[in-house]
């Protein structure tokens, strides 16, 4: 819609001479220029009109005998008014509309997971100590997020606007599937696919013209190695991967040692085990909703051991004896 077009309708409005249609056309443009808020200034043609305005209600503001008068003057004020605004959000272009979509984050401490529903209908199931940024809503050709820490997506399907997740220089792209995005560490970023097909590329020193996607089909994980800046691709058993989405962990006199990798797959940790003995100590147990540290303190009642936090999501775990 043009300014000239804009100013005619909302003066229309002014004297009460709208459609509902007409109204909810006037609605959406103030709620857009509310969204983008201003951060231009005025170039020289709007400085023209805004000094015709301006005449324009000096003259109004001359000594006025009658309401109609005065109802004119306001009309041209907030016609006016209304006018630069327009000319400053809506009308110039529109290249950089993407930007006028909020930016909400959602973060999860070690103890808390959660799921997100997006605007797009997408779901995003996020880990323990993680950040999802997202625009609210998605404005532009593609819906781009991005992800610190892990999280589980399951994508609403839009062939005309692809799925992308940012994390740490990798970029994750999908149009409809679902998948496993974990990047705690910082010299790697592992994409795990449940379903459909992931497109994944490093964008270290990236050249667009000729970077492409490695394409993962579903039971395929791609490890990204920041380091050496290389993909390698292996099958997995999705379900073990994505262990940590269970509400709950149990064990069928489970040999100690394999405890400790249900740890680590479930809790996202790389635990080191030591002192331990093949075949020694069956645990048996059922841990509902809870966190690592409630896991390790109950298990010390079965199994005698020392745990010792590391760097970043790593421990060490001390193995002592069996207690039965």
């Amino acid at each position: 819609m043009s300014k000239h077009v804009f100013l005619e309708l909302l003066e229309k409005q002014i004297r009460g001479l709208t459609n509902e249609r007409e109204d909810r056309l006037i609605d959406a443009i103030f709620e857009r220029m509310e969204r983008r808020g201003l951060h231009r200034k005025l170039d020289a043609t709007e400085e023209e009109i805004r000094e015709s305005i301006k005449a324009k209600i000096e003259l109004e503001l001359k000594p006025q005998k009658n309401y109609e008068s005065v109802s004119r003057m306001l009309a041209i004020v907030a016609v006016g008014f209304v006018g630069i605004m327009m000319i400053a959000f809506v009308l110039l272009p529109t290249e950089d509309a993407a930007s006028s979509a909020q930016m909400k984050e959602r973060i999860t401490n070690e103890n808390q997971k959660a799921t997100i529903t997006l605007k797009d209908g997408s779901k995003v199931h996020l880990n323990v100590s993680s950040k999802l940024s997202f625009p609210d809503p998605f404005e532009s050709e593609e819906r781009k997020v991005s992800l610190e820490g892990e999280a589980f997506f399951e994508i609403a399907h839009d062939a005309s606007r692809p799925f992308v997740v940012e994390v740490n220089e990798v970029e994750t792209k999908v149009l409809g599937t679902s998948f496993n995005v974990n990047a705690y560490r910082d010299d790697k970023v592992e994409i795990a696919v449940a379903s459909g097909s992931v497109g994944v590329r490093e964008n270290h020193d990236i050249r667009e013209a000729t970077e492409q996607y490695l394409i993962l089909s579903p039971k395929q994980m791609a490890v990204v190695d920041k380091i050496n800046h290389n993909v390698s691709v292996e099958s997995i058993d999705v379900d073990q991967y994505l262990a940590w989405r269970s509400e709950s962990i149990s064990f069928d006199l489970l040999p100690f040692d394999r405890v400790v990798e249900r740890l680590e797959a479930v809790y996202s940790m790389e635990i080191e085990l030591e002192g331990y003995k093949e075949g020694d100590c069956l645990v048996r147990a059922n841990y509902v909703n809870r966190s690592l540290y409630h896991v390790l303190y109950s298990l010390k009642n079965v199994v005698d051991f020392e745990y010792e936090p590391g760097e970043g999501r790593s421990m060490k775990i001390y193995y002592k004896r069996c207690k039965f």
